[in-house]
């Protein structure tokens, strides 16, 4: 009985970790994840264990990162036809708490350029071309 407990217990970790479609580490803690389809690809916080918490949520399709902020571009609910963009600042966010205190946008590319430039935020580095 202890045996089939033990199996039932690992196949329900290996059938909630073990389907992630994508899971690239960024930087620091943050992975862009998809869990069951790309089109749940997201900027996230690796909380440990096979789970993660959304930090620019989906469609995701582009990120760019350094040691200060992760910048990504991003289509609402598979609507190819808005981008929006957004940027982490990585010393404002905490593995805990308001999971969104450290993102700013959604932005428009000119609002995002001009941000751009203030705060030199990183360019784009990574493109997922299925999802662009």
């Amino acid at each position: 009985m202890k045996a089939i407990k033990v199996t039932s217990l690992l196949l329900c970790a290996l059938a909630v970790g073990g389907c992630d479609v994508r899971n690239e580490k960024l930087v620091g803690p943050y992975v862009l994840v998809a869990i069951d389809t790309e089109s749940q690809m997201s900027v996230s916080y690796d909380v440990g264990g096979g789970a993660s918490v959304g930090r620019i949520l989906p469609v995701v399709f582009s990120v760019g990162w350094d040691d200060r902020y992760i910048v990504a571009k991003q289509h609402p609910g598979e609507d190819r036809s808005v981008t929006n963009f957004y940027f982490l600042e990585i010393a404002k966010d905490a593995k805990y708490g308001d999971q969104f205190k450290a993102v700013t946008g959604p932005l428009t590319e000119r609002q995002f350029l001009a941000a751009k430039a203030t705060l030199r935020l990183p360019d784009f580095r990574k493109t997922i071309k299925s999802l662009e």
